[in-house]
């Protein structure tokens, strides 16, 4: 009569735990935390000048593109409006 509560109570506690194992591991401290050296504003001169290259050479190529492309006859930007519509007669 005893084995079968004792083996129900063993089977139910054991599937609650799922066999799982957190290794044991030192607790992280504010002192494990990088902290901040040297002059932020040095730092963020050259981020920033880089970034403002990058920046100037995209609006660079995207301006050589547009000039080219309007020069050979690639981009056409629809700017003048007809009179009136076209005449075109397979939509009678």
């Amino acid at each position: 009569m005893q084995a079968p509560r004792v083996f129900s109570s063993l089977v139910a506690r054991n599937l609650g735990r799922r066999g799982a194992h957190h290794g044991s591991h030192p607790v992280a401290t504010i002192n494990d935390l990088p902290c901040p050296q040297g002059n932020w504003k040095t730092h963020y001169d050259a981020k920033q000048r880089k970034y403002n290259a990058q920046l100037a050479f995209g609006i660079g190529a995207l301006i050589g593109t547009i000039i080219f492309g309007k020069a050979a006859g690639m981009l056409e930007f629809h700017g003048d409006i007809p009179d009136r519509p076209a005449d075109i007669p397979s939509y009678k």
